[in-house]
């Protein structure tokens, strides 16, 4: 379950380390995309697989568990900007400190 979150922001911070030679707001603005979109797409999968389970045993009979695997997948996006945002920020301290 953690590796759902961490894993687009070691995604982030690698592409971020990638596109260094573009301009700098490009690779931190592709930084903190990049790990939302991924966790947006990735999130579901893994959320809503053992719904689709439950559900072909009959052991789920009404919507709430998807509501609230819907509603972890869409906190979990809004978390994962603002992780990126602290972590590109940090990045951005952590260069702006060596060159000067």
């Amino acid at each position: 379950m953690l590796s759902t979150f961490v894993l687009p922001q070691l995604l982030g911070v690698l592409l971020y380390f990638r596109l260094a030679r573009f301009p700098r707001w490009l690779a931190h603005g592709l930084g903190v995309l990049a790990p939302t979109l991924l966790f947006f797409y990735l999130a579901p999968i893994f959320f809503f697989a053992g719904l689709r389970e439950a559900q072909l045993r009959g052991e789920v009979t009404c919507g709430l568990p998807v509501m609230a695997a819907t509603l972890l997948c869409l906190m979990g996006t809004v978390a994962q900007v603002f992780v990126g945002l602290t972590v590109q920020l940090y990045l951005h301290r952590r260069q702006s400190g060596s060159n000067a």
